[in-house]
């Protein structure tokens, strides 16, 4: 698992160095994602995965450019591969069959991933009035809200 954790960084690196970004910031992603490989336990996974969305939201380009695509399934993988490594003894293997849950996660995940991206492209893209967007943002606050109280309820019933 952790070859999949190094594999995995590097083709973030690489898609982030395809975009343009320094080479400051490269190495230090890169510093990162080795350190993901060797704690795949610790917030290096995550502070990978936040430095890379934030460098390639300031990047110039359409929102939905083919990096930003290829990164969501990369840094889900990343994400996953660093849980299955974290739990995971050196040396350890792992049975196929042990994949078969967090495989489907991961696939359930990125087809809402992707079809919530392919409603954006189908969206206008110009600029809506601020009163509009400040309320769809309190709209999706509410809603993440909902939810965490509706499965915190069901946690504490089941």
């Amino acid at each position: 698992m952790r070859a999949a954790v190094g594999v995995v960084g590097a083709l973030i690196v690489l898609v982030l160095a395809v975009q343009g970004v320094t080479a400051v910031l490269i190495g230090l992603v890169g510093f990162v994602a080795v350190a993901a490989v060797a704690l795949p336990g610790s917030p290096a996974a995550m502070l990978l995965i936040g430095v890379s969305a934030v460098a390639t939201a300031v990047l110039p380009g359409e929102p939905l450019r083919w990096e930003v695509l290829v990164l969501i399934p990369l840094v889900h993988l990343l994400h996953l591969s660093c849980a299955l490594a974290a739990i995971l003894p050196r040396g350890g293997r792992l049975h196929l069959a042990a994949l078969r849950a967090p495989v489907r996660r991961f696939a359930f995940v990125q087809a809402g991933a992707f079809g919530l991206a392919g409603l954006v492209a189908l969206l206008p893209s110009d600029r809506a009035d601020p009163v509009v967007e400040v309320l769809g943002l309190l709209g999706a606050a509410g809603l993440v809200l909902l939810v965490a109280a509706l499965l915190r309820d069901r946690d504490r019933v089941g």
